[in-house]
């Protein structure tokens, strides 16, 4: 399973890949248009990213119409082998996956809400369907039951497509989509740090360090040397 940052922002797109277990990051137009009302362009911002980022960026295009899909997304494709364009899943968006396909072009289905949506977004040769977990539950529905349903329906129909889990809320989220094997989720910053740490740890770094220190200065050879 592939583990994404959710983020656009650099500092912590720089922290987080330093720690080294992350896969790459995924973007969206709110998360860039956030950064760039800090004063950048969307081209600084984007350009940055892809920079500090060893391991995939996912880029969405910002277009409704077929030929404007297409210019944006080859535009996002020219930015590097590493780069996934992402594509919100309607009609005319599942239309350019399929023609982009045939440019090697890989391309990640969003804003994925039912089940018909990542089986046509598969069968277009997405290279990921993304589920928005939180927003479904926001409706009161269960979004990690839609992403175990795509995920099998993905392997019993033998599609090459990963599900993404995306918009994680909570640490079940997580648990749930490493039990199920999706193909990748994708964390926003603030849910990392919460969970990247436990009190119980901090408390054992404490422990053994009073009892180390215990240790005379004159017998504490191994590290002094």
């Amino acid at each position: 399973m592939k583990f994404f940052l959710d983020s656009c922002d650099l500092n912590e797109i720089k922290e987080i890949s330093d720690y080294g277990f992350i896969d790459g990051v995924t973007t969206d137009p709110s998360s860039i248009a956030h950064e760039v009302c800090k004063g950048s362009t969307t081209e600084q911002v984007i350009g940055s990213i892809i920079k500090a980022v060893n391991g995939e960026v996912h880029i969405q295009v910002v277009a409704q119409d077929y030929d404007t899909i297409m210019s944006q997304a080859l535009k996002i494709h020219s930015l590097g082998m590493n780069v996934i364009v992402k594509i919100p899943a309607t009609f005319v968006g599942l239309k350019a996956m399929l023609k982009l396909n045939d440019k090697k072009v890989k391309c990640s289905a969003s804003s994925v809400y039912n089940s018909v949506q990542a089986l046509m977004a598969a069968q277009n040769y997405a290279e990921y369907v993304s589920i928005r977990t939180g927003a479904i539950e926001i409706n009161g529905k269960d979004g990690m039951e839609l992403a175990y349903i795509a995920s099998e329906t993905f392997k019993n129909s033998k599609f090459d497509s990963k599900v993404l889990v995306t918009n994680i809320t909570n640490p079940e989220h997580i648990v749930r989509a490493g039990m199920m094997g999706v193909g990748a989720i994708s964390v926003p910053y603030n849910l990392i740090k919460m969970l990247g740490s436990h009190i119980n740890t901090e408390k054992d770094i404490v422990e053994y360090m009073q009892e180390w220190n215990r240790i005379p200065e004159s017998s504490r050879t191994f590290f002094n040397r």
